[in-house]
Order: structure tokens, then C-alpha cells, then sequence
């Protein structure tokens, strides 16, 4: 099964889903590489976007998440991150490189209804 991103409504807010866990390194990239596309496609400052990490992480997928975060910066409303703790390191580099709207969770739901609220 691929990585395809989905959206979910929740407080008359539409949320864009990415799910990111589970996936080996080359299709991880691929799907960043997916998710930017779909992002970049949106108004700016327009999306609330939920994204689960929990893909095995090295340096090099790091980078990668760095990057593609960084460059979609402009079509992000909000963003909440739930993810395993090397991934929260990760996106606590990118709060300090710009990205103040990224919130991390310890869990689905919460950031779902953070989301909802912004």
C-alpha cells in the first residue's frame, strides 16, 4: 500500500492527512516528494495539515523532511506533527528554521482538534 495523502473534516475545518509511518526510506522520500506536490497545489496560507511520522528516520529522510517542510511553508495555515521522538527532535530544528506554525502531539486526536480550532 502506497502513500496517498486524504483529507478529513472535523469543525467545519477541512485538514489535510499525511501518514508517513511505516514506509522504507526510498518510498518515505517519494511520499514527501507526493505530499509537496498536493500541498504547493493549495492557496497560500490556506492548509491545516496533519502529519504522522513514524518511518524509520535516518539523516538523509531528516533532510529530506527539513526541506520539504521549508518549502511549503507559504501554503500552511497550521500544521500539527504526531510522531515518534527522533522525528520531534526533527521538527523542533524546523521551529527554530521558521516553521513557528508546526505544533507537535502526542496524539492523533489532540492535534486533529487543534487543527479544527485554528
Amino acid at each position: 500500500m502506497g502513500f496517498e495523502p486524504s483529507y478529513l473534516e472535523r469543525g467545519g475545518q477541512r485538514i489535510l492527512r499525511l501518514d508517513f509511518r511505516g514506509l522504507a526510506h526510498q518510498p518515505l522520500l517519494a511520499a514527501f516528494e507526493r505530499a509537496g506536490q498536493e500541498i504547493r497545489a493549495a492557496p497560500r496560507h490556506s492548509l491545516r495539515i496533519l502529519t504522522l511520522l513514524g518511518s524509520r528516520f535516518n539523516e538523509q529522510s531528516a533532510e529530506a523532511f527539513k526541506a520539504y517542510a521549508l518549502a511549503n511553508k507559504p501554503h500552511v495555515h497550521a500544521s500539527a506533527v504526531v510522531g515518534t521522538a527522533f522525528w520531534n527532535v526533527v521538527v523542533a530544528s524546523l521551529k527554530l528554521n521558521g516553521r513557528k506554525d508546526v505544533k507537535v502531539f502526542e496524539d492523533e486526536a489532540a492535534a486533529v482538534a487543534w487543527l479544527a480550532a485554528q
